[in-house]
């Protein structure tokens, strides 16, 4: 198709320019604009229909402006026909400008969980990356009798259904965290009184045996990170070391992360693992460390002790913190770190938080060089986090509020801001996100501290947590009742 194209259009004396001159001009129409001017002409028809003007304008309009594309899910494009490159890309282009509209429609709204149990409230929720973008991990928990039922979810059919059930009775539950890796077998691990490295067998029939534990770890700790076969945990006692397992076949402490400037119980609020390096955020401090383990000075029993590289101090305490590398094209083709998104509440003086989300960045070091081992003089990041923007979001007293941070740049946060819809009220509730530019600037001007997309508004306090998918274009949330709510806007 695209020799003929090419070979019609070129020797065609009404229509001299040059094809790649036209390409140039085309992938700055719209979508709908290129789609009307195939209804012009034969030439024109069958120019649109060329593969490599899809594939041009797959990358510049799609790829290179870090936007999400959905039905993806890693294919190769190499082996994709012209058709399935338009249909990406117009999918793609319709799905954002949805998404990044103030008031995004929603294409599907379905309400798939009601615990029979009173007391029952949601505690955890988030997609599993990957796989199809079509599951969904939630954790509840009933009070009386106190249990913590954990689901994987099937969100892309119509009525999604429970595909695995662990129940979680005895003994104590220190939370779950979900595998950043979709390629890794090690799909989940949990936290009880030891540490469970969990898969889940997709084609199993019955939901009670499809989580499949892999292998456990002696002893309770805080579980925070898994990444393909690495699992980062923190002793929590005082002064409680982080430390980096390998947990393929046995499981084995590789390193420990220690920062004897800390002496009080600073707790974990975020981390970032990559190569031969580990952000942490901590509730006051940002520490990068290197995680190429080396004998000890002194030697002692157990792991390797690696220190700071570097770090640096926020000016208060932070209540809560999101981080999120960004997905970005041109960081990738060069083989470079990609900026790291920060969102942060801080806490106050008061016994709640301060109605204001903090936007940072982790912006990567210029000086920084690929492929040479991290150290105190090649760190890959700006120690100190650039602010870019606050975004309001007040919260009553006692009201739930739950923010999440998508790798495409998505904030999307629960709060208390209804005053535009529905007037003063003592209850209210509303779910709004706003992209992240991970270069300083956002999608609308970044002096504008207003979200940038509402995607719902209720006149009660009943949803407690959020997750969002950017791939799939969807958005669940959480009851304090133990509902679900599923949004999609694909």
């Amino acid at each position: 198709m695209d020799e003929i194209g090419i070979g019609s259009w070129d020797r065609s004396p009404s229509l001299p320019i040059p094809l790649d001159i036209l390409f140039d001009v085309i992938q700055h129409l719209p979508i709908q604009s290129i789609l009307a001017l195939r209804q012009t002409s034969t030439g024109f028809y069958a120019i649109t229909r060329l593969r490599s003007l899809w594939a041009l304008l797959l990358r510049t309009l799609v790829q290179e402006q870090n936007i999400p594309i959905p039905y993806f899910d890693g294919k190769s494009l190499d082996f994709l026909s012209a058709l399935e490159l338009e249909r990406l890309t117009c999918h793609a282009l319709a799905l954002r400008s949805n998404w990044t509209n103030p008031d995004p429609d929603a294409k599907r709204e379905v309400d798939f969980y009601k615990p029979t149990e009173p007391d029952s409230r949601i505690i955890f929720m988030q997609f599993l990356p990957g796989r199809g973008n079509r599951w969904l991990i939630s954790v509840t928990m009933t009070a009386q009798p106190r249990k913590y039922v954990i689901q994987c979810w099937d969100v892309a059919i119509p009525t999604p259904v429970c595909i695995a059930e662990l129940t979680h009775m005895e003994g104590p539950y220190g939370g779950v965290v979900i595998n950043d890796d979709p390629s890794s077998p090690a799909i989940i691990a949990m936290q009880s009184a030891l540490t469970e490295i969990l898969t889940i067998d997709f084609e199993e029939e019955d939901p009670e045996s499809a989580f499949v534990p892999l292998s456990t770890i002696d002893g309770i700790r805080e579980i925070h990170l898994l990444s393909g076969n690495t699992l980062v945990t923190r002793r929590p006692e005082n002064g409680g070391e982080v430390s980096i397992w390998d947990i393929n076949d046995q499981p084995c402490e590789k390193i420990q992360l220690v920062n004897p400037s800390l002496l009080q119980n600073d707790r974990c609020q975020a981390m970032h693992l990559r190569d031969d390096y580990m952000v942490i955020v901590r509730q006051q401090t940002v520490e990068f460390y290197s995680t190429v383990p080396r004998p000890n000075i002194i030697a002692t029993p157990g792991a390797p002790i690696a220190y700071p590289l570097a770090q640096h101090s926020f000016q208060w305490r932070t209540e809560t913190v999101n981080m999120s590398e960004q997905v970005s094209w041109h960081a990738a083709r060069s083989h470079r770190p990609s900026p790291i998104n920060l969102v942060v509440r801080f806490g106050s003086i008061y016994p709640w938080p301060v109605n204001v989300l903090h936007h940072f960045v982790l912006t990567p070091n210029p000086a920084y060089v690929p492929g040479r081992e991290t150290s105190l003089y090649n760190i890959p990041y700006l120690v100190q986090p650039t602010p870019v923007q606050t975004i309001g979001s007040p919260v009553r007293l006692f009201a739930p509020s739950s923010v999440t941070l998508g790798r495409y740049g998505t904030a999307l946060w629960l709060d208390s801001h209804t005053e535009d819809w529905m007037g003063p009220s003592d209850c209210g509730q509303r779910l709004a996100g706003r992209i992240l530019m991970a270069t300083g600037e956002s999608s609308t001007s970044q002096h504008d501290s207003h979200a940038s997309m509402v995607f719902h508004v209720r006149d009660d306090d009943l949803w407690n947590k959020v997750a969002i998918n950017e791939e799939s274009g969807r958005i669940a949330v959480g009851y304090v009742n133990g509902s679900i709510t599923l949004y999609e806007y694909s």
